[in-house]
């Protein structure tokens, strides 16, 4: 691998690499605005400039690669970049000058505030006085249909929005329209944003708040809420995604990329939207056994006296809850796994299977058998099993598997239904236990690739609701089972 000089600090990375990526393997973040990794690096915003001994002008980092090593010298160092030459601050300065010539000052209510990059590189790299005497140019905000707004004041034209719904999405719905002063980011005549499944990642992308999302404009200042590591329920990888709230309340989810996992870039506006299914709107029921409230220790002992338990364990939970689920099992056979929904498969690139259940193959791995309910509806219906354990989630389970669901219960002595929310296969039950949702945890998952995701703990579950490994063992907590 060549070797190069960052600031006098050799480092060896592989030919090719953007000198802004170097840069970072050093410790050093270049600023930028255009750049993203995921989108063709085009130099727009010039923010990324840096000193290369030998090129007579500034270069652009993100455009700029490492040469290979000379073959008959491969120890020589090929390049020598400086990030902190007077040139270099020179050059972000006046850079930050020209784009916050027609920047609005409206940072008090703009929704990007607190997490802005013009924010930030203007208090890092800019001057603290403006030269700007004529009056800035204006535009009213715009709705690129019912997701998204756009403010095209604020807009920088730095195009990763452009970028991403041609490279990415594939809709092609933005465009850079005219030209000089008049530059503006809009739409094809005609074209709306709402067709586009991935929509919301343009908000993500934009570093200064010229994109907002219609969801969230207006609703919560940024530095109110706290953000905890979590998962996309919505698809078998597991996405990783932050997770806001703030009161109790998740008021959005973002994508929380992992280095080296492209796929973990963006996420689907389903995925966005879910965190409302976090935010109980009503007390959660108490356990109730045989249409009235019960102690976990009479709905235990119900359990123990129905006979042979088989468990089913719907693969959208995590395999903590899997593990501690299996147990109540009269024998290792009799764990079966439930979920049958499916996602369309709108970007190949970043996703790479269409199942929706996102924990099946930690399930799996745990003994439970996809695809077999026929195989337990056949087993209790001749008196080899007696009791049911179910840990569901209706969103999940088409209409074909809820109603074998609800056979498996209906033929079973006793059945139990452990789910966040209550549901009508919930309400046929003999038993029923509220367990918490992903959001009132912390466990793990093994999503469709293989690749293990932990997902924390962020709100407070309503009093009376438990974890499932919490729940099991109570109901183990009997002698052991026939």
């Amino acid at each position: 691998m060549p070797t190069i000089k960052i600031n006098d600090v050799a480092v060896s990375v592989n030919p090719g690499t953007l000198v802004l990526d170097a840069c970072r393997q050093v410790g050093i973040d270049i600023p930028h605005y255009c750049y993203h990794p995921a989108l063709t690096p085009v130099a727009t915003c010039r923010m990324c400039l840096v000193d290369i001994k030998g090129q007579p002008k500034l270069a652009t980092s993100c455009t700029t690669t490492v040469p290979p090593a000379p073959k008959d010298n491969p120890e020589a160092v090929v390049m020598e970049v400086f990030t902190n030459t007077p040139a270099v601050a020179d050059a972000r300065a006046g850079v930050m000058e020209f784009l916050l010539i027609n920047h609005p000052l409206d940072c008090p209510i703009c929704d990007q505030a607190g997490e802005c990059k013009l924010q930030d590189y203007s208090y890092n790299y800019g001057s603290g006085d403006s030269r700007m005497e004529e009056t800035k140019r204006r535009y009213r905000y715009e709705d690129l249909g019912a997701k998204i707004v756009i403010d095209k004041n604020r807009c920088i034209h730095c195009t990763r929005c452009v970028r991403f719904t041609r490279e990415i999405s594939g809709g092609g719905e933005l465009t850079v329209a005219n030209r000089g002063s008049r530059l503006e980011v809009t739409t094809y005549a005609g074209k709306t944003m709402d067709q586009n499944p991935f929509a919301g990642n343009v908000v993500d992308l934009c570093p200064v708040g010229a994109l907002t999302s219609r969801d969230f404009r207006f609703r919560k200042r940024v530095w109110y809420l706290k953000s905890v590591p979590s998962i996309s329920r919505y698809s078998a990888l597991g996405n990783p995604v932050w997770l806001d709230h703030e009161g109790n309340r998740v008021h959005r989810l973002r994508p929380r990329p992992l280095e080296g996992k492209e796929t973990t870039l963006f996420i689907s506006d389903q995925e966005r939207a879910a965190y409302e299914v976090y935010n109980r709107e009503d007390l959660a029921p108490a356990p109730s056994l045989r249409g009235a409230p019960a102690s976990s220790d009479a709905i235990a002992e119900a359990l123990r006296a129905a006979g042979p338990v088989a468990v089913v364990g719907q693969g959208t939970f995590g395999c903590d809850a899997a593990q501690r689920l299996g147990d109540l099992a009269a024998a290792e056979d009799l764990r079966y796994g439930s979920g049958d929904r499916t996602f369309p498969v709108v970007l190949p690139r970043f996703q790479t299977t269409s199942d929706g259940i996102v924990n099946r193959r930690g399930f799996a791995e745990r003994g439970y058998r996809f695809g077999a309910l026929g195989e337990l509806l056949a087993k209790v219906q001749a008196g080899a099993v007696m009791a049911v354990v179910v840990l569901h989630d209706a969103d999940f389970s088409s209409a074909e598997e809820t109603a074998l669901l609800g056979q498996i219960l209906q033929a079973a002595s006793f059945s139990l239904a452990l789910e966040v929310a209550p549901s009508a296969l919930g309400r046929a039950a003999t038993a029923c236990l509220p367990i918490t949702s992903a959001a009132e945890e912390s466990d793990f998952i093994v999503n469709h690739d293989g690749d293990l995701r932990r997902y924390s703990k962020a709100l407070q579950a309503p009093k009376g609701v438990r974890t499932v490994p919490a729940w099991v063992k109570d109901l183990a907590a009997v002698p052991a089972l026939a």
